[in-house]
């Protein structure tokens, strides 16, 4: 690693670097127990603002009877609309981690949608989400709810209602594992013949784990490139990032620094409606050019349905209107199937662009089939048991198959009751990762580190991963990472607004030139880096397609953000390529408000608004480039005849 800055007092005292086990806090007092009912706390926006004593619920959200007897204490409480919230205080009797466990009935759960999310609070910070399974008819249960850092003495802990109705008996603290603290994560990566680059880039992350924080950022996905086909022309070498760098812009006018890693998407690439738009000569760029980090997310489109050629990857329920897709993710790893054959060509297509990297030495973070459980896409719709099919079956094909060596696995799981279904396995998996969206009413920042999240994560798999933000949308704060002790690997905002709009400026400078946070110009050389490598992982059996089972996903209600599936504003093209029609972004060859309609959603990033190639050629209508708000306000003065066509034509 370059030569960091000296390391401030606070980060030193708090953090060690010397040792890789987690430096960060401690576990509670061995055979420590707290337990607190919760009507001796206070309730806040709760239509029922008393305790209850309800022997029986009459009509459970399936049309039962449930029986509320059996609760611990005088009585119990009910968050019973959005934003009412339960806090109890707890007083501990040392600083550390503790395992939280609640008991509840959540009895209002629909056969569509049976569990409900909450939030949880401590100490007024917000931690992350809690999954509260369906549970009517089978009394009084105690939740495991992850784990969280209290200070000795008085704390608050709060379960606010975000999604649906819970009743809420007690809470009960009890010792943290001692690997939350102090764990070793898994030596080498999943992939025993994992390429040398591969290796080292592992090895890398692994010495910083627990130490430091990388920063990392997710590209607008799409081509930006401007000048790529003058250049070609005039056969010079092409900079595949220098037209597609607003979010990276933005970071180094606001810190004066890059982030270490970047964030890519291969959405385009498929064998149904392919675009390519050099998201791997990005990748290539980025670490051989920048020396940065590259993470691949890819969000799989397939055929809306068979024979289709449109695409998509939200199920109906997720699509708002859009496209949407039936394709089966049981279907997908049994042969003789249409899904089958269509998974295979796509990741031959796929191998063939990633093998980009490999063949230039690049090893790549790979993040794919993310956020299954929440069912909004197609690979999680049929349920865990199909879903991790799917990944062993792609991870067998792109790693023996097609020997994609440079790949280091992610899985982009949750803390829900049922995390555990989903997870393919050690054997599969490097890191594991959570997408964090907890903007306030997305649309406010929130700092918080959701340490709560992280150790739960790390619970998992009693830390053998290392846990990483694969996505976010504010970037936590440098104080609540270091005072609540969330070891987060790294952090990757999502792109545009969500880095723009919902992380302080002031906050981004803060943990950008913090000596805490690693960015570009702090990585190593990789080509003179030279850690010692450990042995290998043993290698697991390959994946056989056997049939998966097509149980229902739970519903995971803390949605990603939307993704621009329609072509990027500015597109391969040729330079020559003029409007048809100035302002007829629907082709439809007049121009009216339907098209003003359809600019607007396009620049506002709706994902259902598709746009063609030649529609975004006309939708520019002002001397700006690529397709923005401008662009529909020139628009709709034209069509108010506030100037005449001339005019709206000499941009």
């Amino acid at each position: 690693m370059k030569k960091r800055k000296t390391t401030a007092l606070l980060i030193s005292a708090m953090l060690s670097v010397s040792a890789l086990s987690f430096p960060v806090g401690t576990t509670a007092a061995a055979g420590t127990e707290i337990k607190v009912e919760f009507e001796s706390g206070t309730l806040t926006d709760c239509e029922n603002r008393e305790p209850i004593t309800w022997e029986q619920i009459d009509e459970d959200g399936f049309g039962n009877v449930c029986d509320m007897k059996g609760w611990s204490g005088d009585s119990y409480v009910y968050i019973d609309r959005k934003d009412a919230a339960a806090t109890v205080t707890v007083n501990a009797p040392a600083d550390g981690y503790y395992a939280l466990n609640i008991c509840y009935i959540q009895c209002f759960g629909n056969p569509e949608k049976p569990d409900k999310t909450q939030y949880l609070l401590v100490n007024g910070e917000s931690q992350g989400e809690i999954l509260f399974p369906f549970n009517s008819g089978k009394g009084w249960e105690e939740l495991p709810a992850g784990y969280v850092h209290l200070n000795k003495g008085e704390n608050t802990i709060t379960i606010k209602s975000y999604w649906g109705y819970t009743f809420l008996d007690y809470i009960r603290l009890t010792d943290a594992p001692a690997y939350l603290t102090s764990f070793t994560p898994d030596d080498a990566p999943c992939n025993p013949n994992a390429s040398t680059e591969a290796r080292k880039l592992y090895a890398y992350l692994r010495s910083v784990y627990g130490k430091h924080i990388l920063s990392g950022q997710q590209e607008y996905c799409g081509s930006h490139n401007y000048n790529k086909n003058a250049w070609e022309s005039q056969g010079k070498e092409i900079d595949y990032l220098v037209d597609n760098e607003a979010e990276f812009e933005y970071i180094q006018e606001k810190t004066g620094k890059q982030p270490a890693i970047r964030g890519i998407d291969f959405l385009f690439y498929n064998t149904t409606k392919a675009y390519e738009d050099d998201a791997p000569e990005r990748v290539v760029a980025w670490y051989k050019d920048k020396g940065g980090i590259p993470t691949v997310t890819f969000h799989w489109n397939v055929p809306t349905e068979k024979g289709s050629s449109e695409v998509a990857f939200y199920v109906e329920s997720a699509a708002n209107g859009g496209n949407f897709t039936t394709f089966s993710a049981a279907n997908a790893v049994k042969e003789g199937t249409w899904e089958h054959e269509k998974i295979d060509a796509d990741l031959e297509n796929l191998a063939k662009q990633l093998g980009k990297a490999r063949d230039a030495g690049v090893p790549i973070l790979f993040r794919p089939l993310h956020e299954a459980e929440g069912a909004w896409f197609w690979w999680g719709a049929d349920g865990p048991e199909a879903c991790k099919a799917l990944y062993r079956y792609m991870w067998d094909q792109l790693t023996n198959k097609y020997k994609l060596n440079n790949l280091l696995w992610i899985w982009t799981g949750s803390t829900s009751a049922h995390a555990s279904e989903w997870y393919p396995g050690d054997e599969y998996v490097d890191f594991q990762g959570i997408d964090k969206y907890n903007a306030i009413n997305n649309n406010d920042p929130n700092p918080s580190a959701i340490s709560a999240t992280f150790y739960s994560m790390v619970a998992q798999t009693e830390g053998r991963k290392m846990v990483v933000m694969s996505e976010n949308d504010t970037i936590p704060s440098l104080e609540n990472l270091l005072n609540d002790k969330a070891a987060w690997l790294y952090f990757c905002p999502w792109y545009q607004r969500y880095l723009t709009e919902l992380t302080d400026p002031a906050e981004l400078k803060k943990i950008y030139t913090s000596d805490y946070c690693i960015t570009l110009d702090e990585l190593p050389d990789w080509d003179t880096y030279d850690p010692a490598l450990p042995a290998a992982t043993t290698k697991p059996a390959a994946t056989t397609a056997a049939p998966a089972v097509t149980t229902t996903a739970p519903a995971v209600t803390t949605a990603a953000p939307a993704v621009t599936t329609q072509a990027p504003a500015a597109t391969t093209a040729a330079p020559e390529k003029k409007p048809t029609l100035l302002g007829d972004a629907n082709c439809s060859g007049t121009v009216d408000v339907s098209d003003a309609v359809l600019i607007a959603r396009f620049a506002a990033e709706d994902r259902t608004a598709e746009i063609t190639d030649q529609g975004l050629v006309n939708a520019d209508c002002d001397s700006e480039p690529g397709v923005t708000g401008t662009d529909v306000t020139r628009l709709l003065r034209y069509i108010a005849k506030q100037f005449t066509k001339e005019e709206f034509e000499n941009k």
